[in-house]
């Protein structure tokens, strides 16, 4: 993984660059409820599925394999890179800046935030599995509990998304999603 430089100004991102450092939200923008679009409802869902699949194998390697499958899955997310004028911490931003650089992160804006979170999600589980991958003499139990933290955060993201497996209403049409889970028909 090389290191990027942050940016100065605004600009989108390529996929290239983004999986070199994990692009996170500005902790204010982050969605209280999002509308996805019926084609990012099913790249959604399937890179989530394929996510808890990978979660759930017993080698690392096929899990990592799974990963990285799951975000070619989900395509390349637009963003621009945050500047970060004010905080809304007690921090200062050259300190966020700091720790930013040092971890490889990227304080990002984009019109497709839950994608963004996805992504997020996926990249800090290929880089898990590959450290995994690298130092296998690490506490079991301590991999295990990672793994299910995983799986709770995949899950939340299902749910606040109202994805997975007790959704069946991803690829009707509009017509028919009144009988969905979600959105019961009225007597």
């Amino acid at each position: 993984m090389t290191q990027t430089a942050p940016r100065e100004s605004p600009m989108e991102t390529s996929l290239d660059e983004s999986l070199a450092v994990l692009e996170l939200l500005m902790p204010w923008d982050l969605p209280l409820d999002q509308y996805l679009s019926p084609t990012d409802r099913r790249r959604i869902d399937r890179a989530l599925r394929q996510l808890l699949q990978a979660l759930a194998q017993p080698s690392p390697p096929a899990a990592l394999m799974r990963i990285r499958q799951a975000l070619t899955t989900l395509g390349e997310v637009d963003t621009q890179t945050a500047s970060i004028p004010n905080t809304q911490t007690a921090l200062k931003p050259w300190e966020v800046e700091d720790y930013d650089r040092y971890f490889q992160i990227r304080h990002v804006h984009s019109e497709q935030s839950a994608l963004c979170l996805v992504t997020g999600l996926l990249l800090t589980c290929q880089k898990f599995f590959e450290i995994y991958i690298q130092t296998p003499w690490l506490d079991t139990h301590q991999v295990k509990q990672q793994q299910q933290g995983f799986i709770s955060y995949a899950q939340l993201l299902q749910r606040m998304f109202e994805l997975g497996p007790d959704r069946s209403d991803l690829d009707r049409s509009d017509a028919d999603s009144t009988t969905a889970p979600h959105n019961p028909k009225l007597p």
